[in-house]
Parts: C-alpha cells; structure tokens; sequence
C-alpha cells in the first residue's frame, strides 16, 4: 500500500515537470506579429468649436417643468374681453390626476356607446365615455374610439383668457 502512494506521488511529479512546455516559439510569433502590426484608422473629421450660449429667461415660468394646473379663480385684465370657461363643480375621481399620470387600458360596449377603461396611478380601472371629465385643466372627452381618447383641455394663456388645446389618452401597450 505504501509503494502505490509513493508510485502516485513520483508520477504526479513527473507529471508536473513535464507541464513545462518549450513555448519559445509561441512567444517569438507573438513578439513578431506586435512588432508587425500597423492600425490603420482613418483620422477623426476636425471638431467644431463649441461654444455655449448664456440661457436668459424670458419668462417667470421655468421651461423644464410641466405647468401648473390651472387656478380656480383667473384674473381678467382690464379691458379684455375673452373666452372663459364655465364655473363647473369637480365631481371625476380622474380630475385630481394630470393626462400623464393615467393610461387607457381597453375599451368595453358597442358601436354606438363606448367607454374607456382609464387606469390611474393607485391601480384602479375607471371608465369613462364622451363627455366624461379627465386631467388637472378641465379635460373632457370628446370621442373614444378603440385606440385613443380624444380630449379636449382648457388651460390658462397666462393673460387671463383660456385656450382650448386638443389631447389624447393612446391605448397602452402591455
């Protein structure tokens, strides 16, 4: 028993030594191929200066930042005679969210009568159909077709009138 362990040890030896390969001729190539190789990248196009301007703001209202929902009470100036909207009580669960907040879902009902399927931040489906009330500025729906809801907003001009801007709740994708 004892001279297999010892035949085992002298071969596992002998094994290792052998392990040592003559490589030379690996690292001579290696050297060789270094020494020969030349990159051949075409030279970078020359850059533009670039010169950044100074941001001046023409207005109080940062340009980064969505506006604000609309106040209840709007200050006409004087003189000015524009359209203004109906005093109107809030009474949608879906006026408390902004249009980027929701995401239409499906559509449920016929040809004649079709509502959406509204889905809000909390996880709720609410559905709504023409003429429902939708988003902070006064957004009502227009149309609901099987792809998108078409909402009209009416939102503050910042001069005291209102403007009527057209937007859109596409049916997401899953």
């Amino acid at each position: 028993m004892m001279n297999i362990k010892i035949l085992a040890w002298l071969v596992f030896g002998l094994g290792l030594t052998g392990c040592q390969a003559n490589d030379d001729s690996v690292e001579q190539f290696i050297n060789q191929t270094h020494q020969h190789a030349v990159a051949q990248v075409e030279p970078l196009d020359k850059q533009e200066l670039f010169r950044a301007e100074a941001f001046v703001m023409s207005r109080d209202r940062v340009p980064f930042q969505l506006p604000k929902p609309d106040l209840d009470v709007q200050v006409r100036k004087e003189g000015k005679v524009c359209w203004q909207p109906a005093e109107r009580k809030r009474s949608s669960p879906l006026e408390s969210y902004s249009l980027d907040q929701l995401s239409m879902r499906g559509v449920i009902g016929g040809a004649s009568k079709e509502w959406a399927l509204i889905y809000t931040p909390q996880g709720s489906l609410v559905q709504v159909r023409e003429g429902s009330y939708i988003g902070h500025n006064h957004g009502r729906v227009l149309e609901v077709t099987a792809n998108e809801v078409a909402i009209e907003q009416i939102m503050p001009d910042g001069d005291g009138c209102w403007l009527k801007i057209p937007a859109a709740l596409k049916l997401a994708s899953q």
